[in-house]
């Protein structure tokens, strides 16, 4: 089956409002999602004409810089005080706050409201995270969630679990979308490592065992 994957774009004209600008340090890196990410130039020279300097980076898995994904949860040092994202929701923006110290700048044209995202926003999802370290610390039999889309498919690291951890047991569980109602077919599971996208863990009271991302395992075995 052929995909295509179509950008939709946001058709209004994005002004930031004084009151956001107002706010924001002197250097910052600026992030949109794809729906707004066509006015990106203008957003910056509205930036830069306020006094801002504005840093530009792109995300492993993105196609334009200044494109921000879910799982763009990369550390960032271009000497940003901030980070400046424009667009909806709350699932994007809290994406910088895994692997890097500084505030989150929201800025929703829709709403036409603003909000500073801090390291609270994401602190149940990292005890999660560390609850499903702790039970692949002590398990001996693993789920490895898999997928198949595009970007996402991370198979030959899946398929190296058990060769690097011979004490344990590894099933491997391959599917286009991962379906958390589906692993309760498999209650002798003891804990899960998710391969496909680390944002993936935040619905961790979703899934009916602990779950750990491979990124995570794999610095930890580094460690050892």
């Amino acid at each position: 089956m052929k995909l295509s994957f179509v950008d939709v774009r946001y058709k209004e004209r994005v002004v930031l409002p004084e009151s956001f600008l107002s706010q924001l340090p002197k250097t910052v890196l600026l992030f949109l999602n794809i729906q707004f990410h066509h006015q990106y130039d203008d957003l910056k020279r509205q930036l830069e004409a306020a006094g801002i300097a504005v840093k530009t980076a792109r995300p492993k898995h993105a196609w334009h810089d200044g494109q921000v994904l879910g799982c763009s949860t990369e550390k960032w040092d271009v000497a940003q005080e901030a980070f400046v994202y424009v667009g909806d929701g709350r699932f994007h923006p809290t994406a910088f706050l895994f692997n890097n110290d500084q505030p989150v700048y929201v800025y929703d044209p829709k709403t036409e409201k603003s909000r500073v995202l801090g390291k609270e926003e994401i602190a149940d999802v990292i005890k999660g995270r560390k609850a499903g370290l702790a039970t692949f610390y002590a398990s001996k039999r693993i789920g490895v969630l898999i997928t198949t889309k595009y970007g996402q498919q991370r198979l030959k690291p899946a398929q190296r679990l058990q060769e690097r951890f011979p004490d344990k047991t590894f099933y491997l569980l391959l599917g286009d979308t991962i379906d958390f109602s589906k692993l309760e077919d498999f209650p002798f599971i003891e804990s899960y490592i998710n391969t496909a996208c680390p944002r993936i863990s935040d619905d961790f009271s979703k899934v009916p065992r602990p779950v750990v991302n491979i990124e995570e395992i794999e610095e930890l075995k580094m460690k050892w």
